[in-house]
């Protein structure tokens, strides 16, 4: 027997590995791109928010200014000097009111209603049930 050696045809040639290899290439660079595209979208995702933030605390900043001038201002000390600490400018009299704590009294009872028994005559209500009629005068 004659053993013929056969020549195995190869499973890719060189044209098919070459669109393969430019496949994956484009995968990857598509894969990588997309990557990209995200982390660009979540830089901005916070920066309005931190915009806010910002205009916050510079306007505290500048308050806080406002607030340090004033306190170290002469107005501040005398303000400070007459109310809080009780000082006075010569020439200055302190006016001190006094609270009379005055009881209120009680309110005056309330006049007595008339009770309507007392003026009512017994066939007036049944006269009353009975006819819805006015009552008759005598």
């Amino acid at each position: 027997m004659h053993k013929k050696w056969f020549r195995q045809r190869p499973l890719l040639n060189l044209p098919q590995v070459i669109v393969l290899l430019l496949v994956i290439a484009a995968l990857f660079i598509g894969l990588d791109l997309n990557r990209r595209a995200q982390a660009g979208r979540l830089v901005g995702v916070g920066e309005e928010a931190l915009r806010q933030e910002v205009a916050i605390e510079t306007t505290r900043q500048i308050e806080l200014q406002a607030t340090l001038s004033y306190v170290q201002s002469e107005d501040y000390v005398a303000a400070y000097a007459r109310n809080e600490a009780g000082q006075l400018l010569s020439g200055e009299q302190r006016i001190v009111p006094l609270v009379i704590e005055a009881t209120p009294e009680p309110p005056p009872p309330p006049a007595a209603t008339p009770d309507p028994l007392e003026y009512a005559r017994p066939w007036q209500a049944w006269w009353r049930l009975l006819t819805d009629a006015p009552y008759p005068t005598h």
